[in-house]
C-alpha cells in the first residue's frame, strides 16, 4: 500500500530521427519514488526533497511558542462542560436533559468525536485559519449530530448582488473531495469566528504574527544547527600557498567531514603548513535569550496566554498565579465564550425557545477552580450567609444527596433552617405561641 505517490509528465525532446508523419507522439509518465504508509522520518525529507521537517509541516506549529500557545488556548476552552440550560420561575436555572442537543453538547455530537475533540478542533480552526464551522444533521427540532467542516475547504460568498436570493446574502459554499461542492445558508451554518474586522469573515492569528514566528524559526534553527555542529564554533584556514577551486572544495569538504557531532572531543590531524583560528560566535554575545523571551513574549500577548502558563515563571509568584488564572479566564476567555454562546444560541435554538427561556452556556467553574481550602471557605460564607444550599454545595463537590440539607440557612456556629430564621427570639418558640392562641 502506498500512502503518497506523485507522477510527473516528461517533457517533451525533440528526437534526433524525425519520426513517420502517421506516427503521434505519446507522452510517457514517469514515476517519482513513493513511500509507505509508515515513511521514516528521512524517508520523509527524501521524498519531499527537503533537509528540515519544518520545511513540509504546517506554518507556524513548528515554532515552541506558537505551538505551547495553541495547545493552551485549544485546551482551556475544551475542558468546559457545555450544557443546554433553561430559565426557571423563580429566577434560577436548570439543565434541560430532555433537549435533542443536550447529549451532543454534554456528551458526543457525532459518532466520531467526543465533546472535547469538537470544541478543541474547532477553536484551533477558529484561531489558525480565522474560521470554523459547524452543520448539523436532522430536520426540525429533531438534532441528529454536529459535524466540523474543514476549514480550508469552506468559501464564504456575500450575494451583493442579489442573484440567489435576498441582496447581501451570506452563502457558505463547501467542496468535497468525493461528493461535490454543497451550499449552506448563513443561517444553517454555525461560524465561528477570530478577529472579524467587517464581522463576516474571521482572520487567522498567524497573519499578523508571520514575521514574529518566522524569527522564533530562524532561532530554534540556529539552536539546532548548533547541536547538529557538536557546539563548535567555525574555523577560519589559513594556508600559505595557493589553492585551486578543486582543491578548495575539496579542503573544505574534508574539515566539514571532521567536525560535527560524531568527531566533538576527538583528535583531528592537521598539517603543518595550516594555521586554524576558531571564530567565537557566542550566543550571550548576541543578547540571542533576550531575543528569544521578547519573540515569545509577543506570540503569548497575541494569544492572550499568561507567562505562567508557559513555565516563565520569572514575574510569578505562588500567591499570584491563581489571580493570573483568573485573569486569564476574564481577559482571554471570557470574551471567545461569549461569542461562542451567542453563535449556537441563534443558530441552534428556535425563537420559541429563546423565548422560553432556553440558552446554551459554558461552565467556567473548571477554569476558576480553587484550592481545596479556598473551596471550602467560599462554601462556608455561601451556606452561612444563606446564599448556597448544603445540597447545592455536594453536588458541586459530585457528593450524594443528603437529606435535611436542601434549606438555606443563616448562622455562623449553630446554624439554623432559613425558614425558622427569628424564631429563637421568641419566648418559649413554637410552644409558646400555640399556648397564646389557646
Amino acid at each position: 500500500m502506498q500512502l503518497f505517490k506523485r507522477k510527473k509528465r516528461q517533457k517533451d525532446t525533440p528526437a534526433a530521427i524525425e519520426p513517420a508523419p502517421a506516427a503521434v507522439p505519446v507522452p510517457v509518465e514517469a514515476e517519482t519514488p513513493s513511500i509507505g504508509p509508515n515513511p521514516t522520518m528521512a524517508e520523509l525529507l527524501r521524498f519531499f526533497n527537503v533537509d528540515d521537517i519544518s520545511q513540509i509541516a504546517p506554518s507556524g506549529l513548528t515554532a515552541a511558542t506558537y505551538y505551547a500557545c495553541m495547545v493552551i488556548r485549544c485546551n482551556a476552552l475544551s475542558r468546559l462542560p457545555l450544557k443546554v440550560k433553561q430559565k426557571t420561575e423563580d429566577g434560577g436555572a436548570a439543565d434541560l436533559r430532555k433537549h435533542t442537543l443536550y447529549n451532543l453538547l454534554h456528551l458526543r455530537p457525532n459518532p466520531f468525536m467526543s465533546v472535547h475533540d469538537m470544541l478543541w478542533a474547532t477553536e484551533f480552526q477558529r484561531l489558525h485559519y480565522g474560521n470554523a464551522f459547524w452543520v448539523w444533521t436532522g430536520r426540525g427540532a429533531k438534532f441528529r449530530g454536529l459535524y466540523l467542516l474543514d476549514s480550508t475547504r469552506v468559501q464564504i460568498v456575500v450575494d451583493d448582488a442579489g442573484i440567489l436570493s435576498d441582496p447581501n446574502a451570506v452563502y457558505y459554499l463547501y467542496t468535497d473531495g468525493r461528493s461535490g461542492q454543497y451550499i449552506y445558508r448563513s443561517d444553517e451554518i454555525v461560524h465561528f469566528k477570530n478577529f472579524a474586522r467587517g464581522g463576516i469573515i474571521g482572520e487567522s492569528i498567524r497573519k499578523y504574527l508571520n514575521g514574529v514566528i518566522a524569527n522564533e524559526q530562524y532561532a530554534q534553527n540556529v539552536v539546532s544547527n548548533k547541536y547538529k555542529s557538536g557546539l563548535q564554533d567555525p574555523v577560519v584556514v589559513t594556508y600559505t600557498g595557493d589553492l585551486s577551486k578543486e582543491r578548495e572544495g575539496k579542503l573544505r569538504r574534508k574539515f566539514e567531514q571532521l567536525g560535527g557531532v560524531k568527531h566533538a572531543g576527538k583528535v583531528i590531524p592537521i598539517p603543518v603548513d595550516f594555521d586554524i583560528k576558531t571564530l567565537q560566535t557566542r550566543l550571550v554575545d548576541s543578547q540571542f535569550e533576550e531575543l528569544n523571551k521578547m519573540n515569545a513574549r509577543q506570540i503569548a500577548n497575541a494569544f492572550g496566554v499568561k507567562s505562567f502558563q508557559l513555565n516563565d515563571l520569572e514575574k510569578s509568584t505562588y500567591s499570584n498565579i491563581e489571580q493570573q488564572n483568573t485573569s486569564f479566564y476574564t481577559d482571554t476567555l471570557l470574551n471567545v465564550i461569549t461569542a461562542y454562546e451567542q453563535e449556537m444560541d441563534y443558530k441552534l435554538l428556535f425563537d420559541f425557545e429563546r423565548e422560553d427561556g432556553v440558552y446554551i452556556n459554558f461552565n467556567p467553574d473548571v477554569i476558576l477552580r480553587a484550592d481545596l481550602l479556598t473551596r471550602y471557605q467560599a462554601y462556608s460564607t455561601g451556606v452561612n450567609n444563606a446564599l448556597l444550599k448544603i445540597s447545592e454545595v455536594r453536588a458541586k463537590e459530585d457528593l450524594p444527596f443528603v437529606e435535611g440539607t436542601d434549606k438555606l440557612i443563616f448562622g455562623n456556629g449553630a446554624a439554623i433552617p432559613f425558614d425558622d430564621l427569628g424564631k429563637q427570639y421568641t419566648e418559649g418558640g413554637e410552644g409558646n405561641e400555640n399556648r397564646e392562641a389557646e
